[in-house]
């Protein structure tokens, strides 16, 4: 029986921990990178560490030969964050 009521905590554990993921906010610094990528230009030159969380967030993703580019997901968050 306890582990029946172990084994719930952690799915609903696992759910809010998504939730968060899918509703965590972008910085400035983030945001206007994925407006750049958006329009088609490199991030090559940005902060790593602003690729790599955008990349790890799901907003974009890795191609051939290093080239980023913006996800469905990050195009939705650029629609619903205009401003």
């Amino acid at each position: 029986m306890k582990q029946h009521s172990v084994v719930r905590s952690l799915r609903a554990t696992n759910k809010s921990q998504s939730f968060a993921l899918f509703t965590r906010r972008l910085t400035g610094e983030q945001v206007a990178a994925l407006r750049r990528c958006a329009k088609g230009i490199s991030l090559r030159f940005d902060a790593a560490e602003i690729v790599d969380a955008l990349v790890a967030g799901g907003y974009a993703s890795r191609n051939v030969a290093g080239v980023v580019s913006v996800t469905p997901e990050g195009r939705r968050y650029l629609q619903t964050h205009e401003g």
